[in-house]
């Protein structure tokens, strides 16, 4: 759907929805200084025959404006008119996996019949991870104005996934072979979070099993836990780990409510459509690292008393695989990647725990990233994925080896920048490279070295390496690109300095710690340019500036 104003300007696009609901980006809206725009706006079908604009207005209760910390920007028109629902678009719950291929349409500036772009689903960004990144095909098929509320159509299966909201570019100044710029979606779910009246024309089953919602009223019993299942789902999936699977397993007995609370609680805030709609008392009032990245759960399942066959059709659905000839549940999965984080709670209460664990293999060699949930420490099912999931040696070593020489390259890089004078900057999180070379020690004598927790460890340890590289190229690149600005300031301070010894004693007693004040700050490295450029000024100035009661 095509959006003017009443002065038949282009504002944006929209998506139909049943045949007298628009839905569209609450910016694209004119901001007439009402709570909810009273602004009647002009909405028509592009592309058919004989369609005519259609009058609308902001549909009651279903204004959701872009808060301060990114989230929202939705919102619902109610049509003057209703129009074929033929051209109603089908919303599909659809994890915005990695890679997707994904082709939208707008209305760009000189282009008001429309203009389609092709791009590739590119992870979580933004305010709580809200928004999906959209890499664009090429540089011509990033969005612009005119795009927002355009739906985001998944190429393989015609579904609209998402709707347009933003797009970003680096500033001006970076070379243009280096610019990077990428649009953003909404994806559905988030949509349905924020105004849950669209759950009617939405199709595709929910990313959480009723079973695993927690009801978020209780605070959180097992900190410790909950910790570590956010650590586990923040990680990024592993990419170059050929034959090396990211699988989780945990015990929760049936009498540790605590610790199933904690994991229930964990999927509910990772789900976009059940968490992140809004001020959430359960995400501020959270203990520190307990609370998951939104949409880092594509997938919870109960499989309790379930077939692998009756888990590999959830499956299935969740990602609306399709398989030419054979079309059990099974066969789709197998001629399918499958990148999603799937949570599977109750594998050894299962109606075939081997074979359920069997499956689980076939996901993980798929690509999925997968938390195994068991109910008894001594059950078969347990022991036989530890056995399944247990990494090759060679493999690990290999990745043991990789890491050995990550960790010299950013020991190297911070002795560069203290060899630099750069001050000891930390990140809470973040490790010096001598923690690195010691901790990288414990991993190669680590008792869970040959078991498939190892695995976790090495890409928790991988993630430190990545931060003290980047902390160390991050600092380096700053004082290279600060030494211009610093080395001018220098010569400036220079320069006045010579003039004290034109100043009486009382007056070089107050120039001193005013020129001292500035040689400290431009000694920092890296320098606080603003703060030295200040301090500059202020000695500056006070030469300038003539004794009191002498006329300047």
């Amino acid at each position: 759907m095509r959006i003017r104003s009443s002065a038949g300007d282009v504002l944006g696009a929209g998506i139909l929805l049943g045949s007298e609901t628009v839905l569209t980006c609450a910016h694209v809206i004119p901001d007439d200084g009402l709570p909810v725009p009273a602004t009647e706006v002009l909405v028509e079908l592009v592309e058919v025959d004989e369609a005519q604009p259609v009058p609308a207005r902001v549909a009651d209760g279903c204004w959701v404006p872009q808060r301060s910390d990114g989230c929202g920007d939705v919102a619902l028109l109610r049509l003057g008119r209703p129009q074929p629902a033929e051209h109603a678009a089908p919303l599909y719950r659809l994890p915005p996996v990695l890679g997707r291929p994904v082709w939208m349409g707008g209305f760009p500036k000189g282009l008001d019949n429309g203009h389609y772009l092709r791009a590739k689903t590119a992870g979580r960004v933004g305010p709580r991870a809200e928004w999906v990144g959209l890499d664009p095909k090429s540089p011509r098929d990033v969005v612009r104005k005119g795009f927002s509320g355009a739906g985001v159509e998944d190429e393989a299966t015609r579904h609209v996934i998402g709707m347009v909201v933003s797009r970003y570019d680096d500033p001006v100044g970076v070379p243009s072979a280096e610019r990077l710029s990428v649009s953003y979606m909404i994806p559905v779910e988030t949509i349905v979070r924020h105004l849950p009246v669209v759950h009617r024309w939405v199709r595709g089953d929910p990313g959480v099993d009723r079973p695993l919602v927690s009801p978020l009223t209780t605070g959180v019993q097992d900190i410790g836990f909950a910790q570590r299942l956010a650590v586990w789902l923040r990680r990024e999936p592993l990419t170059g780990r050929a034959g090396i699977t990211d699988v989780e397993t945990v015990v929760i007995e049936d009498d540790d409510h605590a610790r199933y609370e904690a994991l229930s609680r964990a999927i509910t805030l990772a789900d976009r459509e059940l968490s992140g709609g809004g001020p959430d008392e359960a995400v501020s009032a959270a203990p520190h690292g307990t609370v998951p990245p939104l949409g880092s759960v594509d997938l919870a399942i109960d499989v309790t008393k379930r077939t692998d066959t009756e888990v590999a059709l959830r499956v299935a659905d969740r990602m609306d695989l399709r398989s030419p000839g054979d079309t059990s549940p099974l066969s789709r999965v197998r001629a399918n990647a499958v990148p999603l984080t799937i949570v599977a709670v109750g594998v050894d209460r299962a109606r075939d725990p081997e074979a359920l664990v069997g499956f689980m293999k076939l996901l993980a060699d798929r690509g999925s990233r997968l938390l195994l949930v068991f109910r008894d420490p001594h059950s078969s099912g347990l022991r036989l994925a530890e056995r399944l999931f247990r990494p090759e040696a060679a493999r690990i070593d290999a990745w043991l080896d990789e890491l050995a020489g990550r960790v010299a390259l950013a020991t190297d890089r911070e002795h560069e920048t203290a060899e630099r004078g750069a001050r000891r900057s930390s990140l809470s999180d973040a490790e010096d490279a001598t923690a690195l070379r010691i901790n990288l020690t414990r991993l190669r004598s680590d008792p869970e070295l040959r078991s498939h927790r190892i695995v976790a460890k090495l890409a928790a340890f991988e993630l430190s390496v990545r931060a003290v590289a980047e902390r160390a190229e991050e600092t380096l690149r700053v004082i290279d690109a600060q030494q211009p600005a610093v080395q001018e300031l220098k010569w400036q301070l220079v320069s006045y300095t010579a003039m004290l010894g034109t100043k009486a004693e009382s007056e070089r007693a107050e120039l001193i710690p005013l020129h001292r004040a500035a040689v400290r700050l431009l000694a920092e490295v890296p320098c606080d340019l603003p703060e030295a450029r200040r301090a500059v000024d202020r000695f500056v100035a006070a030469v300038h500036t003539p004794p009191e009661g002498e006329a300047p």
